[in-house]
């Protein structure tokens, strides 16, 4: 049976997701544009020529879970995030009216980024936002 748009594009993420360079959560992004063809991706990890986290830079990838719980005290981390790089990677005219499918729901500021390049919908596996 044929997926439909929504969930091809999630499995689309899930395999960007695998390229995320963060020893804590590995998330992925992609982008179509309001034809449903694929515009960008990106996945979570430190910027392109940097030190990364799989390589030891980051201080938050250090800490174990017992040291710092998931989802808590992000302001250590320097990576971007799975949605900002599929962003820097999309051109602008093609992104409008768009839709960025990504394997977790969005942080609020990556939600105000979001809705900031006008795209039409925001979809993660449990759950979706129009813009």
């Amino acid at each position: 049976m044929r997926p439909d748009w929504d969930v091809w594009a999630l499995q689309i993420a899930l395999a960007v997701a695998e390229r995320a360079d963060c020893t804590r959560r590995k998330v992925g992004a992609v982008l179509l544009d309001k034809h449903n063809r694929v515009v960008s991706t990106g996945y979570n990890g430190y910027p392109s020529g940097s030190k990364g986290c799989l390589e030891g830079g980051c201080p938050r990838g250090k800490l174990t879970y017992e040291e710092l719980p998931a989802y808590t005290e992000y302001s250590n981390c320097h990576a971007l995030h799975a949605e900002e790089n599929a962003a820097l990677h999309a051109e602008p005219d093609r992104r409008r009216g768009g839709t960025m499918y990504i394997t977790d729901k969005p942080c609020d500021n990556c939600m105000r980024l979001l809705k900031g390049l006008q795209l039409k919908r925001v979809v993660w596996p449990d759950g979706q936002e129009d813009l």
